[in-house]
């Protein structure tokens, strides 16, 4: 079913528009249509601004243009606004569902890294609105940390009146890596399941879906930084 997100039509459009498909078969069509896939921060933004008008961006899972790096010695890096996640189609080299980087390209990525241990603490469970706001993913992912308050404040208030949950926004990461670094896509789970971010989902998996940001939208993904 076509989701109703669009306040303004030319800004966003889902993909696909009804029903779900494979990550690698999506982001061809996405960029080939000239738009952006919508990051994390600009998912918080659109459901800050039409989550109480337009149901469907809070009753809906979105992955987003957003990656999650693995290096087989236990680091872990957030990149926004990913080119390599970009590129991908239906040749792209995966293993266990994700991008397989190769010799030397982990370490030309830019983004906030972090290490298994030190996030150890920080994911794999629901969180207070308090601890939301100072986990090092979600502010990653944010990238401003008024947006990730005001986000935080949103959700655990909206969760409140419609679920009774008083916990949300847990952070979910991949466990195996194997020899070579593996890039997943994040993606922001719906309301109604707490609003989990999960860093551990399959590229071919059968139940993608993106949205895709027209370049002039006034939600258009940040690109303030790139790898």
């Amino acid at each position: 079913m076509s989701l109703n997100l669009n306040p303004a039509p030319q800004n966003y459009k889902t993909f696909p528009e009804e029903g779900t498909d494979k990550l690698v078969k999506l982001m061809p069509k996405l960029i080939a249509e000239g738009r952006n896939p919508l990051s994390v921060a600009g998912l918080m933004e659109a459901r800050l601004k039409h989550g109480k008008d337009l149901s469907d961006w809070m009753d809906n899972y979105f992955f987003t243009g957003d990656a999650v790096v693995y290096h087989p010695d236990g680091r872990v890096k957030v990149v926004t606004d990913s080119e390599h996640l970009r590129g991908i189609n239906s040749q792209s080299e995966l293993r266990l569902g994700a991008l397989i980087l190769h010799d030397g390209v982990y370490d030309t990525l830019q983004g906030q890294e972090f290490t298994r241990s030190e996030l150890e603490k920080h994911t794999g469970d629901w969180l207070s609105a308090k601890t939301v706001k100072k986990n090092p993913l979600w502010k990653a992912l944010a990238r401003d940390q008024n947006l990730l308050n005001e986000y935080t404040d949103f959700t655990f208030s909206e969760a409140k009146t419609r679920f009774k949950y008083d916990k949300n926004m847990g952070v979910y990461l991949s466990s195996a890596t194997g020899d070579s670094p593996l890039l997943r896509a994040w993606y922001v789970g719906k309301l109604g399941l707490r609003s989990d971010a999960y860093g551990r989902d399959d590229l071919d998996i059968g139940d993608g879906r993106f949205v895709g940001v027209s370049t002039g939208g006034a939600e258009a993904s940040k690109k303030s930084q790139k790898n």
